[in-house]
């Protein structure tokens, strides 16, 4: 008898872990495919003003 309530105890919390974790999963996958998607608007906008940067060495050029 006690090994039996014992397993059905075992069982509940197992599930219970289960179901909850799974929840948990979803839920942050969910956030995360969010705030990718606001995180790669906010980086395609930096990296359009990064475009108009030109990158080299600088040497003054005077008309004659």
């Amino acid at each position: 008898m006690k090994q039996l309530l014992g397993t059905i105890i075992a069982l509940f919390i197992s599930f219970f872990v289960l179901v909850s974790s799974l929840f948990f999963a979803v839920g942050l996958s969910i956030v995360g495919f969010i705030m990718s998607k606001s995180h790669n608007r906010k980086m395609k906008s930096n990296e359009d003003k990064e475009a108009r940067i030109i990158e080299g060495e600088y040497s003054e050029v005077t008309h004659s």
